[in-house]
């Protein structure tokens, strides 16, 4: 500009706070998108285990049939858990025998950013299962 004095050395670093700004910024909305998908994949591993909880309770009730965990554990997935997240959650492996029922659920949460890791876990319920009271 004319007119304006400038110092010597000092024309080639106009701008240079500005992306110096850019950048900071950048890094703050990644760290907040990877504490967001942190927080939400908590919750769906919540939303998980109850819906795992729920399938076993169901599962150990006295006269169950197999077909019993499968449906619990759907329709406790499906008020809790839906959209892309629910996607990742895998079918449930319920095992009833002897004095306990156990269901077994795979999970896969996808990453938001593609520097990020996919999350891979199991969720685990146990229950006791009912029985008939022995007679005296």
């Amino acid at each position: 500009m004319p007119g304006v004095p400038t110092l010597p050395g000092r024309s080639g670093e106009r701008g240079s706070v500005a992306l110096a700004g850019i950048a900071a910024i950048s890094m703050m909305f990644i760290a907040f998108v990877l504490i967001a998908q942190f927080a939400v994949w908590q919750y769906g591993r919540g939303a998980v285990q109850s819906a795992a909880n729920e399938a076993a309770r169901a599962s150990a009730s006295f006269g169950a049939d197999p077909g019993d965990c499968y449906r619990r554990f759907e329709d406790a997935r499906g008020d809790l858990l839906g959209g892309s997240l629910g996607a990742g959650v895998g079918a449930p492996q319920c095992t009833i025998g002897g004095e306990f029922s156990e269901v077994i659920v795979p999970v896969t949460f996808k990453r938001w950013l593609p520097f990020s890791p996919d999350w891979s876990f199991q969720v685990r319920a146990i229950s006791a299962t009912e029985r008939l009271p022995e007679a005296p």
